[in-house]
């Protein structure tokens, strides 16, 4: 595993996690040796980030929508060149953050072209996009939603709010349009998706809706596993086994430090050892 300068340092405190240390450590060497090339991370949701002498052109993510997701958004008027490459490195920025904002397993280079039309972008700094993705994930870090695993349902306020009947709010015209796909079976990706509009810029409405009482989390889906036979000359059935990281509490929280030991469990351990020494 390739670890980078910039996670070891601190100054990454969020991307410097385990989870994202190997795609922070390819992509500085990627950007220091100008290398050309797609980087496919593994995971969930993963996704490709595509270099280019050591500048990400595009990134490519099922858990965001991509420049022609964003460009289809209604009300847009212009696209032309130079909206275009802004829309391109807003869905970069964008395809990163959910990335890491997920669950990543590993990342390995590829061959393989560009993407159609990449050959008019100009490339990202790898740098800057790594400082603007931490900056986002530790704005969330304690939004105490997943973008992925989540499901929203309305309270009771915000159905009042997306009838009309309630308050005029600052925000309320932005936030019915959210508002309208949450139906207990949505995350934040599915509403983005739905919306054509970034992830991170969904995600961040949702996390004022929760504060504001319009919204709530659906309770996650216990995985449910099929029962096995019992092992030979055991007659106790086999519990469901639960899938570690199944929760996505991770997805959000960062790990718990290590706890101290208490003070009944080093007597109880004291005890222990002077027993054995008797």
């Amino acid at each position: 595993m390739t670890t980078g300068p910039l996670a070891e340092s601190g100054r990454l405190t969020v991307l410097g996690r385990e989870s994202a240390r190997e795609l922070v450590g390819e992509s500085e060497n990627a950007a220091a040796i100008a290398h050309t090339g797609i980087l496919r991370v593994t995971g969930e949701p993963g996704g490709d980030l595509y270099f280019r002498a050591g500048e990400i052109i595009s990134v490519e993510s099922p858990g965001a929508p991509g420049v022609r997701q964003l460009l289809a958004r209604p009300g847009r008027t212009s696209t032309g060149a130079a909206d275009v490459r802004l829309v391109a490195q807003m869905a970069a920025l964008d395809g990163i953050f959910a990335i890491t904002a997920g669950w990543v397993s590993g990342c390995g280079w590829q061959d393989g072209p560009e993407p159609g039309g990449s050959e008019e972008l100009p490339g990202i700094d790898t740098a800057w996009l790594l400082f603007e993705t931490e900056r986002r994930l530790a704005a969330l870090a304690h939004g105490r939603v997943s973008p992925h695993r989540n499901h929203l349902v309305l309270t009771d306020t915000g159905r009042e709010l997306l009838a009309g009947h309630a308050d005029d709010r600052g925000s309320a015209a932005q936030w019915q349009e959210i508002l309208l796909w949450v139906n207990g079976r949505h995350s934040c990706r599915d509403i983005a998706m739905q919306l054509s509009r970034g992830l991170y810029a969904v995600t961040v409405e949702v996390v004022r809706m929760l504060d504001a009482d319009l919204l709530g989390i659906a309770p996650l889906e216990r995985v449910q596993l099929p029962m096995t036979e019992p092992a030979r000359g055991g007659a106790r059935s086999l519990l469901p086994r639960r899938r570690r990281g199944a929760s996505g509490i991770n997805d959000t929280l960062p790990p718990r430090p290590p706890q101290p030991a208490t003070r009944a469990y080093q007597r109880t351990a004291t005890a222990r050892k002077t027993e054995r020494t008797q």
